[in-house]
């Protein structure tokens, strides 16, 4: 199909006909006054086909193929899809849609393409439109008008480590990410952030609470008991609304089948939530990360530690590199480590030779890695971040995006990729739906941070300026943040506040300069590099 990734950085398709917007980045289809329409993934997908194939009579089967590859599904699901269409795009007199019996469906519309993305339109209210990036960077909550629109919400709780050891809690955490990683895979239901469910780690809530607070309709919880080389785990998923039990089951076995494990596990909550997906696109999805078992547990340990403190960060460091050394082909871990010398990088914390090594083991897992969006996306980070190589860094934030594109970290990291090369509302609306889907992450600073970055991009001060110190009310020692904050207050002329950010940075980074600022300048444009520079010596930081 057309939209299937390529080597070379393209850019996902904005589809236009008969007032209808489809957005295949941000996933969202619109009507003509601007409002978002709801419609089932697979209907999503079977207009996409029809949208691609404008003017053409596409076949049932084609359409089967297409949109339930390697699925049996009955014509009714086809009917229910074009039903469906017909009701949002108000084509009662199925003029749109034309219907050849017993052969298949054409979009009779004119069909207009944009290879740039912008942020889809939402109406603010009956009279005016304002672009949805707009309203989240002003912290202004929903907008007036808009339709949620997208499939069912999971929010995975931590699993309870039943082993009475609290040194096995990384173990129970490490089960619970990888679930939520799966699932987040697959394109029937949207997760919510692994980080903001781990915010009830420890406390007993009601699971209509958790669906209240973090806007799931689904929550799975379990537990996980592991004794010497056997390990069971309990899963339960119920619907948040009403607390009623969907599905429950127990799983026992060994260490040497903890990957069949997560796959059973997985396969049952998605026969819950819907029963035609059946596995076959589970087994699409499904990758074993590594044979090595003690690999696996080494990257598990390090994951918990990464963005503890500098210590932390160097203890991950060195267990991802114990991980690397047992199983040489191991790219999580390769991703692992990328990505934790971007932070390093960006906290003034690297050694000579940790770029050269991360970008290493960021063209690493572009090379061989590409089926697993996280790793491609903390490796699409490095890439732009300390190596500048926007091309590669776009086709691999892009990759990982059409394979998860419910998962919260992975729109985040498409959204400092569209930050970095200028395209500040792509990236707005990319970093939007990432918080929504992880409304309570503790790493929120971090979301906040790549808001004001895209603001500063786009010249608007103020947001950026609303934008850093939000997030440094979270992550108060997070520098990328305060550099932002600092040039920030210069360029919207508030001097005497800059000069305070600025010393705030150097007491947290002492002897931090403007060649180190240049350093941390990301952005493409080299007029945009100098503005943040520029900022940063109106603020007092020293040359």
């Amino acid at each position: 199909m057309a939209m299937v990734a390529a080597p070379s950085p393209v850019r996902p398709a904005v589809y236009r006909f008969e007032g209808f917007t489809l957005d295949l980045l941000v996933g969202v289809l619109i009507d003509p006054h601007g409002t978002e329409l709801h419609v089932r993934p697979k209907t999503f997908f079977l207009l996409r086909h029809l949208v691609e194939n404008a003017g053409r009579l596409v076949s049932r089967d084609e359409l089967l193929a297409a949109v339930w590859p390697g699925i049996f599904v009955t014509d009714d699901s086809i009917t229910l899809c074009i039903g469906e269409l017909r009701r949002v795009l108000s084509d009662d007199g199925r003029r749109l849609i034309r219907t050849t019996p017993r052969r298949g469906y054409m979009l009779a519309a004119t069909v207009t393409r944009d290879d740039c993305v912008t942020p889809p339109p939402v109406a603010a209210d009956p009279v005016s439109a304002a672009p949805v990036a707009m309203a989240v960077a002003e912290d202004a909550g929903p907008v007036a008008g808009a339709v949620v629109t997208g499939p069912p919400v999971l929010a995975v709780q931590p699993f309870v480590n039943m082993t009475n050891d609290p040194e096995q809690d990384y173990f129970a955490d490490g089960i619970t990410e990888d679930l939520t990683t799966l699932l987040s895979h697959l394109r029937c239901f949207s997760v919510v952030a692994r980080n903001s469910a781990f915010t009830y780690k420890g406390n007993a809530v009601d699971v209509r609470e958790v669906g209240r607070r973090l806007g799931a309709d689904y929550v799975l919880e379990g537990s996980v008991r592991k004794a010497g080389d056997k390990v069971r785990i309990t899963a339960q998923l119920c619907a948040a609304d009403t607390g009623r039990h969907v599905w429950a089951d127990r799983f026992d076995g060994t260490l040497a089948d903890i990957f069949a494990f997560q796959d059973r596990v997985t396969e049952a909550v998605v026969g819950g939530i819907e029963p035609s997906l059946r596995f076959a696109e589970l087994e699409r999805i499904r990758a074993r990360p590594t044979a090595s078992q003690t690999a696996y547990d080494l990257y598990l340990r390090a994951m918990a530690r990464r963005y503890v403190s500098r210590e932390g960060s160097d203890e991950a460091q060195a267990l991802l590199r114990q991980a690397i050394r047992l199983d040489p082909n191991y790219v999580v871990a390769h991703g692992a480590l990328a990505i934790t010398h971007t932070y390093r990088f960006a906290q003034g914390w690297s050694k000579p030779g940790d770029t050269e090594e991360a970008l290493r083991y960021a063209r690493r897992v572009v090379e061989v890695g590409g089926h697993e969006p996280s790793t491609l996306a903390n490796a699409a980070h490095a890439l732009a971040y300390l190596g500048r190589d926007y091309d590669a860094a776009l086709a691999a934030a892009q990759r990982a995006l059409l394979l998860a594109p419910n998962a919260a970290q992975i729109l985040l990291a498409c959204g400092w990729m569209r930050a970095y090369v200028g395209e500040a509302e792509a990236a707005l609306a990319l970093i939007e739906r990432a918080k929504q889907l992880s409304p309570a992450d503790p790493l929120t600073f971090i979301f906040n941070s790549a808001a004001s970055y895209a603001h500063f991009v786009a010249g608007r001060y103020e947001q950026a300026v609303h934008a850093a110190r939000r997030a440094l009310s979270e992550g108060p020692t997070y520098l990328v943040a305060l550099r932002l904050l600092a040039t920030s207050l210069a360029h919207a002329g508030r001097v005497e506040e800059a000069a305070e950010a600025a010393r705030t940075l150097l007491s947290l980074a002492p002897g931090y300069t403007l060649a180190a600022a240049a350093d941390h300048a990301s952005m493409r444009d080299p007029v945009t590099r100098r503005r943040f520079v520029d900022g940063l010596r109106l603020a007092g930081v020293p040359d």
